[in-house]
C-alpha cells in the first residue's frame, strides 16, 4: 500500500468523556482549519483534505487578495527569473498577511497611505529591505491600476529610506587588481565579462556563446525583455579568446563543466571580495561598465540603450565620474605642464 503525505495537515489527539483517545486530523494548522474526514490515506480523507485546499486558495473576491492572486498569476511575475520571484514573493507575502483583506475601494482611499508608512516604518532598522517591501507594493498597485482593479496607487509618493552613496560605486583599477589576486579564473571570467558587457548577473549566467559573434553579443535581458546588442571592445575580445569553451553557455563553475547558479555565482563572488578586502557589489560592475562605455566616447543615449536605463540614470552617472574624470585629469595635466 503506497502511503500519501499530505503537507500542512495538523494532528490532535482528544481524550473522549468514555476515556477513549482519538485522534482527529485537521487540514492546516488553526483556528477555522476544517477537519478530514475517513481514515488518514482513504479516499474520503484525500477528497476532504483537497476541498479544504481547494477552498482556501481561493482569493475573496473584491480585496486586495483578489489582486495579488491575479497579480502571482499573471506574465507580468511568472516571466520573471527565479531569483527575482523569489524576492518579489516574500514581499508579496508580506503584504497578503498585513493587507490581503483590505477591500479594493480602501485601496482608492488617500487615507490608506498612512497605513502603508506605518507598515514601511516598522521595517526601518532594515532601510533596503524596507524599500524593497514598498518598491514591491508599488509595482503590485500600479499593475493594479492598469488592470482596472484600482484607480490610484497610493504607494507611489512614498519615498525612500535608503539615501545610498554612489561615490565609491564604481570599481577602481586597484580593486580589480586585488579581485583578480585572489579569485579563481572562472570568477575572473565572470567579472571580467560583467564589466565589459554591463549585463545583469542573471542573464550572463545564461549567455550563450551563440550570442557572440566576435565582435558584439545579441541578447534578450530577462528583466525587460528586450533584445540588446552590446559591442564588445577589444579587451573584451581577448577575454573571450581566452575563456575555455565548456559548455553551451559560456561562464562555467569552478567545480566540473556547468553553468554558474545564481546563488553559486553570488556567494563564490561575496568570498572572493572578502578575500581582496573589496566592498563591492556585483552590481557596481554594470556602473563600472557603463562609465567605461561613457569614457570610450559612446553617447549617453547608446549606452541607455544597451544597460536597459531610463536616460537620466546615464546622465547622472556621466556627470559623476565621467565629466569629474576629466576635469581632474585636465587639472593634473596643467599642473605638470606648469601652465
Amino acid at each position: 500500500m503506497v502511503t500519501v503525505m499530505l503537507k500542512h495537515v495538523h494532528a490532535v489527539t482528544v481524550r473522549l468523556a468514555s476515556g477513549r483517545v482519538v485522534e482527529y486530523h485537521y487540514a492546516w494548522k488553526g483556528k477555522g482549519a476544517p477537519r478530514l474526514l475517513g481514515a488518514p490515506g482513504s479516499p474520503e480523507y484525500i477528497a476532504s483534505y483537497q476541498a479544504a485546499h481547494s477552498g482556501r486558495k481561493q482569493p475573496k473576491t473584491g480585496t486586495f487578495l483578489e489582486v495579488i492572486a491575479a497579480f502571482k498569476a499573471s506574465a507580468d511575475f511568472t516571466t520573471l527569473g527565479d531569483h527575482t520571484q523569489r524576492a518579489y514573493r516574500r514581499h508579496l507575502d508580506q503584504i497578503q498577511a498585513k493587507f490581503g483583506d483590505l477591500p479594493l475601494k480602501a485601496l482608492d482611499d488617500p487615507k490608506v497611505r498612512r497605513h502603508f508608512l506605518q507598515w514601511r516604518d516598522k521595517m526601518a532598522g532594515t532601510p533596503r529591505t524596507a524599500d524593497m517591501a514598498t518598491g514591491t507594493l508599488k509595482r503590485l498597485l500600479g499593475w493594479a491600476v492598469e488592470r482596472v482593479y484600482i484607480e490610484t496607487n497610493q504607494a507611489e509618493p512614498i519615498k525612500r529610506l535608503h539615501r545610498s552613496n554612489r561615490s565609491d560605486s564604481i570599481w577602481t583599477p586597484d580593486e580589480m587588481a586585488r579581485f583578480v589576486a585572489v579569485a579563481s579564473k572562472e570568477l575572473r571570467w565572470a567579472v571580467g565579462l560583467a564589466v565589459h558587457t554591463g549585463l545583469r548577473q542573471g542573464d550572463l549566467i545564461k549567455l550563450p556563446w551563440g550570442s557572440y559573434d566576435g565582435g558584439s553579443f545579441t541578447i534578450r535581458t530577462a528583466k525587460t525583455d528586450r533584445r540588446v546588442i552590446v559591442p564588445a571592445s577589444d579587451a573584451c575580445r581577448a577575454l573571450m579568446a581566452g575563456i575555455e569553451k565548456r559548455h553551451l553557455v559560456i561562464l562555467t563553475t569552478t567545480r566540473g563543466k556547468r553553468p554558474w547558479t545564481a546563488d553559486g555565482l553570488r556567494s563564490s563572488f561575496g568570498k572572493a571580495c572578502d578575500d581582496a578586502k573589496v566592498s563591492k557589489t556585483f552590481h557596481d560592475l554594470r556602473r563600472t561598465a557603463a562609465t567605461n562605455l561613457l569614457v570610450a566616447g559612446i553617447p549617453a543615449p547608446q549606452v541607455a540603450m544597451i544597460m536597459g536605463w531610463a536616460q537620466d540614470e546615464v546622465d547622472a552617472l556621466q556627470r559623476l565620474y565621467v565629466s569629474r574624470g576629466a576635469v581632474v585629469a585636465s587639472i593634473l595635466e596643467k599642473l605638470e605642464n606648469g601652465r
